[in-house]
């Protein structure tokens, strides 16, 4: 089977999974991996057996630059089954099933998805520190190979869509969600810390960023999808959600991924 993997990736935890499945498909099937940041346009999408495609949950939804792509993209002619994954920080909501439809109507059939909690990319920065924030799930590479498995073996079976129900207790979210898209809090530059390396404003997947008179960073803060890429690649962790401090720590550290935790 030709498998294509396609993902979008905020700091790197939708990579790492995705990579991970890559590496699970690649010795039985042919498998392409792939990130929509940097997609070829030689990439017919319509001429592989298989898609699998990834994204982080923000804020109970989606990442704005997968909905973006797929929103773009031409309904298939031939439906494609699909194995659809998210990585959160504490827990998904709704956020395959929105996903799940909108790929419905573009010919990709849901027929697995699957939710990986990793670490808190706002949460290691807002929220008081606690290890919750900067760990994965326990036995997280254990659970993506089980996944893996279990998506071949339905791609052998006749393609039976599998949306996602209705999550009750995600109502309960609503407040958080709702003013969560709505509302971000400002970064700060901290300039005795920065380099002026440029490496935030070339990677932010929005393009919210530019520079002021002396080369300083200046954020668009209504463009800011809240993905935090610039703060946690900050090499000199020189970007902070906090005026008065850098952060204390960011998911630039590197990651055990066999034990789950942060190094």
């Amino acid at each position: 089977m030709n498998i294509l993997i396609l993902y979008y990736s905020g700091v790197g935890n939708t990579k790492m999974v995705a990579t991970k499945i890559f590496h699970e498909l690649q010795g039985s099937h042919e498998a392409t991996l792939a990130s929509i940041e940097n997609l070829s346009t030689d990439i017919a999408i319509a001429e592989y057996d298989i898609l699998v495609i990834g994204f982080p949950t923000i804020h109970a939804a989606p990442a704005y630059p997968i909905l973006t792509f797929i929103e773009q993209m031409k309904q298939l002619e031939n439906s494609i089954p699909a194995f659809l994954f998210t990585t959160c920080g504490l827990y998904s909501a709704n956020t395959l099933r929105i996903f799940a439809k909108l790929c419905e109507k573009k010919n990709m059939i849901t027929i697995l998805s699957r939710s990986y909690r990793c670490a808190a990319t706002d949460g290691i920065l807002l929220a008081p520190v606690m290890r919750i924030w900067s760990r994965h799930e326990k036995r997280l590479d254990k659970k993506v190979e089980n996944d893996v498995s279990v998506f071949i073996r339905r791609c052998n079976d006749p393609v039976v869509a599998d949306i996602p129900r209705f999550k009750i207790y995600s109502i309960l979210n609503y407040p958080n969600k709702f003013f969560g898209q709505r509302f971000s809090p400002p970064i700060y530059t901290h300039k005795q810390h920065c380099v002026l390396c440029g490496k935030c404003r070339i990677h932010c997947p929005v393009q919210c960023i530019c520079k002021d008179d002396e080369g300083y960073l200046l954020f668009d803060n209504e463009k800011c999808i809240h993905c935090y890429r610039c703060i946690h690649h900050c090499p000199k962790k020189a970007l902070s959600l906090s005026k008065k401090r850098p952060p204390l720590k960011t998911l630039n550290d590197g990651c055990d991924w066999s034990s789950g935790d942060r190094k």
